[in-house]
């Protein structure tokens, strides 16, 4: 990212545990997409769980997943954000 979104913060804490939870382990690279679980053996699809169209991989959930683009517009001020946007 190029740098912090100034409504950005309000908006985080505004957010519910769970929800908290799970847009934190996106950030970080703590979670568990259907992807790595696929990879490792432990399920036999690994196709995002909200919109059922590609992986689901942390980049898919931050980028690209149509579900999620009302969750990035209404806490990350953009409908879709690109791997090029968190690429460090």
């Amino acid at each position: 990212m190029s740098g912090p979104i100034p409504t950005a913060k309000t908006r985080l804490l505004s957010v519910n545990q769970t929800q908290s939870r799970v847009f934190t382990s996106i950030l970080t690279g703590y979670n568990t997409p259907e992807r790595h679980l696929y990879v490792i053996g432990l399920i036999n699809n690994p196709l995002c769980r909200r919109c059922g169209e590609e992986e689901e991989t942390s980049v898919h959930d931050l980028c690209e997943c149509k579900a999620l683009a009302s969750f990035r517009h209404t806490y990350m001020d953009s409908f879709s954000w690109t791997q090029r946007m968190l690429e460090v």
